[in-house]
């Protein structure tokens, strides 16, 4: 099984609402910014529902635990693009 690419599988568990929310800090629809943010990012997709600094942030719904899992697999795969 091929290593999971930002294209096809990252950059589509960001909603348009997730990218503009985040504008302030870094772009999430940008491989470049979501790769240099990705510990970052991991630890609040990671976050328990509730927890202060969830992404997303409420009310949105928090990612799955297959989500998050892909996300690891996506960094520990080597970044594909």
């Amino acid at each position: 099984m091929a290593a999971p690419s930002f294209a096809h599988d990252i950059r589509p568990l960001f909603t348009d609402e997730d990218v503009q929310h985040m504008k302030f800090r870094f772009d999430l629809s940008s491989y470049q910014d979501v790769k240099n943010n990705s510990a970052d990012i991991l630890n609040r997709v990671s976050r328990p529902a509730g927890s202060p600094g969830i992404m997303p942030p409420p009310p949105r719904k928090p990612w799955s635990p297959a989500q998050v899992q892909l996300f690891k697999d996506w960094i520990n795969g080597g970044f594909q693009p």
